[in-house]
């Protein structure tokens, strides 16, 4: 096939100038063997002095969109000068598949079988690319078979390191999956679970940055997985010894029954359990004090069981019974621990979009009480007064309003630097249509100039010296007692301090 006369001028004129003879035949010898600057560079000198090269150049400016994914192309471009970015959508955000530069191919795939463009390319600088149809391709053919040669070469190289990179991108996820295998199923649900969450949250009006966004997650999961992690180290401990101790006795049922009244477990009224107390050791001064509180723990059925022990000074058995029933104390907390943490990422969850889930009827009493305990480590120095009296139950969202509690009283720790005293209560208005829980702490209180900004999501107090801070969670406990139709205010406490006040709707069953 004769080839074009531009063509032929233009090499007699700039063979020294342009590539000598040997490289261009070169070009065209082998697909592992090309060049792509240098192909480019042939390209592009041989440019001004060809018509027929000159019609198919086109530029395009940064930001100008090439190729969009979903229509029809009938071309193949080249990219000739600049950088290409290639891009997918999915749920408003632009996923990027790859970077693209001189030498590489776009459209390479709609051009050879028909089907619509898989990936949106959008120039990053300005770009200008050879972009030719399959009747343009075959006049180039005929006047530059080098060329053509060389395309058809470079399409299979395009070809076959795109299918490299499919076959690696399997073998990393078979490798990625198999040692996912080895972890446990229930940390893969929660970290799946967080990780969905934490997305929905990213978009969401109600978190102004990501920073904010990660240090909520952290503040909301930090306690339940420092309580996990201390009573796994507890039960660590004790259970190996445990176990040998109890294999001594004649009724191992008796270690058994303590390790179950442990798991289910009451927690008691503050003032109950210190004049429990002061009648433990003034029955039994000679013991000490730690083990007049571990005894205080105990039902007095258990009480009456190990009193036999004391009196005739087996300490070792009293001690097994005891440290028998703190396993079974710990064994709940893992249980509540865990629970809790799946509660914070459904709440989570929930929280930042809407679900097809429903709200159940429940008590929520229930709900202050286990975050007392899976906080526990917080209130070691904090004199807790409970007064949960009897109230209609609330159709709520369960692990939402836990979220609200342990809020206010992680807000209420920090005020008070984890010592003072915290007061809990619950009851209805007055006409019943309303269930309203106060939770108050003896701390410095809220400065009048702040009080109507403290659950703005912008907004803290904590400064450096730490002399008085709000947590961030106030933004999100708004928006969970809001989205529950309830209220949430806040004000002095009579005696000093700060009080929260929610109200919400008492649940009332159809007739």
């Amino acid at each position: 096939m004769p080839y074009d006369d531009d063509y032929i001028r233009f090499l007699k004129k700039t063979r020294e100038e342009v590539m000598p003879a040997r490289t261009i035949i070169d070009l065209g010898k082998s697909a592992r063997s090309i060049d792509k600057k240098a192909f480019v560079k042939y390209i592009l000198d041989l440019m001004p002095g060809s018509e027929t090269l000159s019609q198919h150049f086109q530029e395009y400016q940064e930001g100008e969109i090439i190729l969009r994914e979903n229509q029809q192309n009938s071309r193949l471009f080249v990219i000739l000068e600049g950088t290409v970015k290639q891009f997918k959508r999915e749920n408003d955000r632009e996923i990027i598949i790859d970077l693209q530069g001189p030498g590489d191919f776009m459209g390479l795939l709609s051009f050879q079988t028909g089907e619509p463009v898989f990936t949106t390319a959008r120039a990053s600088t300005r770009v200008s690319v050879l972009r030719v149809g399959q009747a343009s391709l075959n006049q180039i053919e005929e006047s530059y078979p080098i060329i053509s040669k060389v395309i058809q070469k470079l399409i299979v190289s395009n070809l076959s390191d795109r299918y490299r990179r499919v076959v690696n991108l399997h073998l990393e996820v078979a490798q990625l999956s198999e040692a996912l295998k080895d972890e446990r199923n229930t940390l893969l649900d929660t970290i799946s679970e967080l990780e969905k969450t934490r997305n929905l949250l990213i978009n969401q009006e109600k978190m102004a940055t990501l920073g904010e966004l990660t240090a909520g997650l952290a503040h909301e999961i930090n306690n339940p997985a420092s309580a996990l992690l201390r009573s796994v180290d507890y039960l660590a401990a004790l259970l190996p010894a445990l176990t040998e101790a109890a294999s001594a006795l004649p009724d191992t049922g008796l270690v058994r029954r303590f390790l179950e009244a442990g798991m289910n477990r009451q927690l008691r009224n503050s003032g109950d359990q210190r004049a429990k107390m002061k009648r433990i050791a003034e029955k039994f001064p000679k013991l000490s004090r730690s083990v007049h509180r571990s005894l205080a723990e105990l039902s007095d059925e258990l009480l009456a069981e190990v009193e036999p022990y004391i009196k005739a000074e087996k300490f070792k058995t009293m001690q097994l019974l005891l440290d028998s029933f703190q396993s079974g104390v710990f064994m709940s907390g893992v249980r509540l621990s865990t629970d809790r943490i799946s509660h914070l990422v459904k709440s989570l969850k929930s929280y930042s979009r809407t679900t097809n889930s429903e709200p159940e009827v429940a008590d929520i009493r229930l709900g202050i009480r286990e975050t007392l305990m899976i906080i526990g480590n917080r209130l070691k120095d904090v004199d807790v007064e409970l007064n949960l009296g009897e109230i209609p139950m609330v159709k709520c969202y369960v692990g939402e309003l836990n979220q609200v509690w342990t809020n206010i009283i992680i807000n209420a720790c920090d005020a008070m630097e984890d010592r003072g005293k915290l007061f809990i209560s619950c009851g209805t208005a007055s006409d019943s249509d309303l269930v309203w829980v106060s939770i108050a702490d003896n701390g410095p209180g809220i400065p009048d100039s702040v009080k109507n900004r403290v659950f703005d999501s912008s907004f803290t107090t904590k400064t450096a010296g730490g002399e008085f801070g709000l947590g961030i969670g106030l933004a999100i406990t708004q928006g969970v007692v809001q989205k529950h139709s309830g209220t949430i205010n806040v004000r002095d406490r009579m005696g000093g301090g700060a009080e929260f006040i929610i109200h919400l709707p008492a649940w009332k069953p159809k007739n």
